[in-house]
């Protein structure tokens, strides 16, 4: 049952009466990234649809409605529930894969109600699953590293041809996979990538292999785009660094215009090739320090990713523009402005740490926290609420483990 959670006092509501209301589907810091860069352009609040009460329905810029999941008709009954208090209609913006899937699927349904840009459900589950995606760069002539699927134990003998080191990943997240493995892992040994393939393969049945793109914790660059009825529009990123290093979450960046042309010619001729033709889309690019040459590492489409709120500051705000297009509004002007750095501050210090060296930008550059910002500092105190309580909790659950043991060993002893 879909619920309404109600308004901050402080939330101001500057959106044209006449205007449709922007509804973000999921949480987290995606949904952050898409309330700040909507409401940075006047859109307020924004409606943020979630399972629970997270940090992006805590910003002063949101309104926030509570549904019981995000799969299946149920999800739909709620989404068209929620849409009869929005009087001028909706426009979609995703920021988690579980409501996109599902949107998607029953399109038919979702369409008369609320505005939406995506591509065909069938492209869309190619592009969210890595081994087709690999297949549809790899047919098409695209720079990707050599990527095999795994399914079973006997195909583990792919691991023979590939160049060491690998890289080892799920091929869709799920639930289980989150549960015990990470993002990624870069593997140096044969023995090593064979032994956490069996244990990925144990608990979801399929794993991705590839050789890995040499280059440091920097030389990781994407591309954000939005493709709608008017030009394609682009924006290109660097991190400064993941967490954790190398195969995680952006912990920070800043926009790259040095390599802007070349990345955003290669991204928009790869979606066009196979056949994307509205919505968001963007790529991942690690640049190989041995030949100084940029390959794909993934995409992502029909959602924002969470450093899109970075086009946003930086004068070519992504989501404001695919806001306009639903809303048959003129665009907005671009001006690109570089000199700005997004960054996630807890993970970025903990990333910083973990490689040895401090939290440096670019400079002359100014900082955007992705959590605590002065004039909406909610999101930040409730990130470390849940990050005190998951430390906790995993302090118990260690201090438990420690007792049973020795528990068990005095009784062996007695």
């Amino acid at each position: 049952m879909s619920r309404w959670l109600g308004r901050n006092p402080a939330q101001e509501a500057v959106t044209e009466d006449v205007a449709p209301t922007a509804v973000v589907l999921g949480g987290g810091t995606n949904g952050l990234s898409l309330v700040r860069s909507l409401a940075q352009a006047g859109i307020r609040p924004v409606v943020v649809v979630d399972t629970k009460v997270d940090i992006a329905s805590t910003s002063r810029y949101a309104r926030r409605a509570v549904v019981s999941g995000f799969e299946g008709e149920g999800f739909v009954t709620e989404l068209l529930r929620l849409r009869a208090e929005m009087p001028h209609g909706g426009v979609l913006f995703f920021a988690d894969d579980r409501p996109l899937l599902t949107v998607s699927r029953y399109r038919d349904s979702v369409a008369p109600w609320f505005s939406f840009e995506l591509p065909s459900h069938q492209l869309l589950a190619d592009l969210t699953l890595k081994e087709r995606f690999f297949r549809l760069a790899q047919d098409g002539g695209f720079p990707v590293p050599a990527t095999h699927l795994v399914r079973s134990r006997g195909d583990l003998s792919v691991l023979q041809g590939l160049r060491l080191p690998l890289c080892v990943k799920p091929n869709g997240r799920s639930p289980a996979y989150d549960a015990s493995f990470q993002k990624a892992y870069r593997v140096e040994t044969l023995a090593d990538a064979r032994a956490l393939c069996e244990r990925v393969l144990d608990v979801v049945g399929e794993v991705i292999v590839q050789e890995w793109i040499e280059g440091p914790n920097d030389s990781i660059y994407f591309c954000l785009c939005y493709v709608g009825p008017g030009a394609p529009v682009c924006f290109t990123g660097r991190k400064g660094r993941s967490f954790p290093p190398q195969t995680g979450w952006t912990a920070s960046c800043w926009a790259a215009p040095e390599v802007a042309e070349e990345l955003e010619h290669l991204t928009i001729r790869f979606f066009r090739s196979v056949g994307l033709t509205n919505g968001f889309a963007s790529m991942e690019y690690r640049r190989d320090v041995r030949d100084g040459s940029f390959r794909f590492v993934e995409p992502t489409v029909g959602r924002t990713d969470l450093q899109v709120e970075l086009s946003a500051v930086c004068g070519i705000n992504l989501c404001h523009i695919a806001y306009c297009d639903a809303a048959r509004q003129p665009r907005p002007a671009l001006n690109l402005d570089p000199t700005h750095v997004w960054r996630d501050e807890f993970r970025d210090f903990l990333a910083a740490r973990m490689l040895g060296t401090d939290c440096s930008y670019p400079p002359k550059h100014r900082i955007h926290n992705a959590y605590w910002r002065w004039d909406d500092p909610a999101p930040a105190l409730l990130e470390v609420a849940q990050t005190a309580k998951n430390l906790l909790h995993r302090a118990a659950a260690r201090v438990l483990k420690t007792g049973a043991i020795s528990a068990s060993g005095t009784n062996r002893a007695g």
